[in-house]
């Protein structure tokens, strides 16, 4: 997080010593920053679409699960009672 703040504030510095205009520099300044403040709704996106994704998987082996005992409990307990008469 330190290393990330450096950086951004010894590009923050380096644009505004650079040899342009202040207001140029104060434009690419906004502009970058518009461009960063885009980046934690785009990884939360990402983060939200693997979840569902996660969340179908463990679905439907939940599922899957849920109807092999289902099946597993008719199959002893109903199979012996046809059996037996």
């Amino acid at each position: 997080m330190r290393f990330l703040l450096g950086v951004i504030t010894g590009v923050a510095l380096g644009m505004i010593f650079a040899p342009a205009p202040g207001s140029e520099v104060r434009e690419q300044l906004a502009e970058r920053a518009r461009g960063w403040s885009e980046i934690p709704a785009q990884k939360a996106a990402e983060i939200a679409e693997a979840s569902k994704e996660k969340a179908g998987e463990i679905g439907a082996r939940v599922g899957r699960k849920a109807a092999e005992s289902a099946v597993e409990a008719v199959t002893q307990k109903v199979l012996p009672r046809t059996e037996r008469a």
